[in-house]
Order: C-alpha cells, then structure tokens, then sequence
C-alpha cells in the first residue's frame, strides 16, 4: 500500500506483475465474466444447495476443468493446464474479487489417489476430478468414534472378488452432492487397531447407500447410510489392512500441504471484508 513519508510516495506492495500476467488477467476476468454463474447466491447458513444451485455450480466446474482451471499448474495429461505458479496467483485472484460460489474439494482424494490408486484408479478418480467431472466426499467419521478413526465400525466383508460394506458415517460435509464417497472401513475385525482398516471408492449412487439428516440450524454435515452396498473389487485403494496408512497420506495434506490453493490471502480479504460490514454495521 502507498505511503507519503517526507513527500515521498512508498510503495509497499509485494507483489509484482509481469505484462505477460496482467494479459492472463484480461483473459480470465473477461471469461469468467462469460461464464461463471455470477446471480448465484450461496446460503449463508452454510446448508447444502438446493439442486438447481448444484446443476449450476457443476455446469461452472466443467466448464472451467475443460480449461484445465481447476488444477492450473498441473500437467496437462492429468486434467491441469501446465500454468506457472505465477499464473495460477491470477487465477485466485479473479476468483476472489469475482466472489464466486464454492464448486467443491476433491483434493483429499486426489493426492491419495496419486500415491496410492493403481494406474487405472489415477485414470478413472483423478483426471475426472481435475477436469471439473466428479465430486467425491471424505466419508471417514463416525456416531461415537469422534477424532478416533481407527474406533470406527463401518465393516466391509469380502463377496467374491468384490465387498459388502454395512455401517453410518455421521457429520460428513458437502454443499453439493457426492459422485463418490471416500469410505473408512474394517476389513477383519480380528487384527489389531490400526492394522485392519481398507478404503473404498463407493460409488454414492449405489443401492443401498443413503446421504440423509442431521437437520442442523447451519451447515451442511449429513449422514450417510451403507446397507449391504455392493462395492466392486476394483474400488479397494491400496492393500486390505493399509486403511491407516493412507488416511495419513490424507491427513498430511489435509493439514500441511496446500494441493491447488498456492496463497492463503483470500482468506486474509475474507476477514477484512467482515470486519468492515460489522464496522459499517455498528456505525
């Protein structure tokens, strides 16, 4: 921000444009001016939207993973657009000043998937992912078991060269409706805590799962349902008992690593946006 100190003007920005970055600007502002659902208004109470909104914001996300957009410094191969870091910096920025609607998380699986998922689950979770196809739930939680995810009692048995799985995921979020859920399971309840857990791919329209309730003032936390849900072999990611291991994968990123998200001053205009409502507000 400029500064006057003995008449002489101070500029304390930190960041600087390149000509090449500010051109990008115009073509990203001037698209999304085209196509983001811009009337779109988000509940403030944070509750799931209704299904218009949702075929609306999906509308949005594939149209910007056709561009490569939702993951803009990944490899183009892989549903990225092989951005510069530098670019990717004015990509977030238009998103914020434009204020657009939240289109949902997938990075949680994506990573996972990177170092866990065979070739095949990379082409068949990943890609769609990045190009703006699918959205996938982390469905870990569970009544009773709180923060302890080795405590949980969702079971998948062995059916043939596929599973069955049984159990109630409780408090998972999601403002727009899952294509796939993200599943905790036990896998032999006869080994050891920590050493007999699995992760499923479920695909969330299968028979027998059902995403319903709590009815909470805020939020969109519901929970989901699995009886005797029919899940192929080949949704199984990684080895039976290796549940534990990739929720660290998971949680890793989830509390260090930044996936997509290379600058956290969006959160900082949040705040300062608030405090200036509440301010005018009060006045």
């Amino acid at each position: 921000m400029p500064n006057d100190v003995e008449g002489k003007t101070m500029d304390f920005s930190m960041t600087k444009y390149t000509d090449e970055q500010e051109e990008f600007r115009v073509v990203v502002r001037d698209w999304l001016e085209e196509n983001a659902p811009l009337d779109l208004r988000m509940p403030e109470d944070g509750r799931p939207l209704s299904a218009d909104s949702q075929e609306l914001v999906r509308k949005f996300r594939r149209k910007l993973g056709a561009k490569g957009w939702i993951a803009p410094s990944w490899p183009v191969h892989m549903g990225g657009a092989g951005l510069s870091p530098g670019m990717e910096v004015i990509l977030q920025e238009e998103f914020r000043r434009m204020k657009l609607p939240h289109i949902g998380d997938n990075r949680r699986h994506v990573n996972m998937m990177l170092v866990w998922g065979t070739e095949e689950q990379k082409r068949r979770w990943v890609i769609p992912a990045l190009r703006g196809e699918l959205l996938t739930w982390q469905n870990f939680g569970e009544p009773g078991a709180g923060a302890d995810i080795a405590g949980i009692n969702t079971r998948a048995v062995p059916h043939g060269d596929d599973y069955l799985i049984n159990g109630t995921k409780a408090m998972i979020t999601g403002r727009l409706d899952p294509d796939y859920l993200l599943t905790l399971a036990v896998t032999d309840p006869d080994r050891p805590r920590h050493y007999n857990l699995g992760v499923f791919m479920v695909d969330a329209h299968l028979p027998g799962v059902t995403i319903g309730g709590p009815t909470l003032l805020v939020g969109s936390e519901r929970n989901i349902y699995l009886d005797n849900v029919l899940v192929p072999g080949n949704c199984l990611v990684g080895g039976l008992f290796q549940g534990w291991e990739i929720c660290q994968t998971i949680l890793q990123q989830e509390r260090g690593e930044v996936s997509f998200r290379i600058t956290e001053s969006g959160t900082i205009d949040s705040i300062q946006e608030y405090l200036r409502e509440e301010r005018n507000f009060h006045q």
